[in-house]
């Protein structure tokens, strides 16, 4: 099987290129309305006294997550439309291609802007802040090494919003957060059965000693097996997180969208 029938560089190209065209307007009042809001809390900040540089995290953080998250439920959305799924369909590349595109997009095209949009936006502010309030602003650096953790979580907890822009035809940010909020009860409800099942002789053993510090462990769970527990629990939970969690979210798509062309475009 030739991969370039499927993923062809020169197609993705051409795709990139005209999501650059049809969403520069939703990346352009997206970014507005944040600036918007930045501004005044600035402002706000600067009066009350309050401004400290640990401000850029959560200003920069609400931007790449809530906007981002915002911007992906909706990149979908000519699919999704009987106005537009005609013009999807017709698009000269296959259904990876566009997934792909779709990704780039909303993923590292969007990080990238909005961490050049922000540090521009908040020299303008810093100065606004500065000369007209006289007022002192702490100044934003793009290149610190917080900032960029926090793009590559979003990197990786973007593919949950794309996966649900691809699954929802319609008011696809809500719906995904509520799966989010339903999946994340069950998930935890799921652990307090494991750990209630694993521990439970644990547990028993500290409630007759009025869980006192001083139990002898002479089962199972001494104290070197339940710290090995412990790190081999955090280290499923990172292989989890940092290795599967985007790549199942992104074939879940792919699986989605075709089912998505093959059942609206008959």
């Amino acid at each position: 099987m030739n991969i370039s029938t499927h993923l062809n560089p020169a197609r993705i190209l051409f795709l990139l290129k005209r999501e650059g065209f049809r969403r520069w307007k939703d990346f352009l009042i997206t970014v507005s309305a944040f600036c918007g809001f930045f501004l005044l809390s600035m402002i706000v900040g600067a009066k009350t006294g309050s401004l400290e540089t640990t401000v850029h995290y959560s200003s920069f953080g609400s931007m790449l997550f809530i906007y981002g998250a915002i911007f992906t439920s909706f990149i979908f959305r000519e699919a999704h439309r009987k106005s537009g799924i005609h013009n999807w369909l017709m698009l000269p590349a296959s259904t990876i291609e566009k997934l792909v595109t779709k990704l780039i997009v909303s993923s590292v095209v969007f990080a990238v802007a909005a961490l050049i949009v922000y540090s521009v936006f908040s020299l303008i502010a810093g100065l606004v802040v500065r000369f007209a309030l006289d007022s002192y602003y702490p100044a934003f650096n793009p290149f610190d090494s917080v900032v960029w953790r926090m793009i590559g979580h979003y990197l990786i907890l973007q593919s949950i919003f794309l996966l649900g822009a691809v699954w929802f035809k319609k008011n696809n940010l809500i719906k995904t957060v509520i799966s989010l909020v339903l999946f994340s009860i069950v998930l935890m409800i799921v652990v307090s059965l494991v750990t209630w099942l694993v521990f439970n002789d644990y547990f028993w053993a500290m409630a007759e000693t009025n869980f006192s510090a001083n139990i002898d462990f002479s089962g199972p769970l001494y104290p070197g097996r339940l710290e090995a527990l412990g790190e081999g629990a955090v280290l499923f939970i990172k292989i989890m997180y940092f290795g599967l969690l985007a790549p199942l979210c992104w074939f879940g798509s792919w699986l989605k969208l075709r089912e998505l062309e093959v059942c609206d475009g008959v």
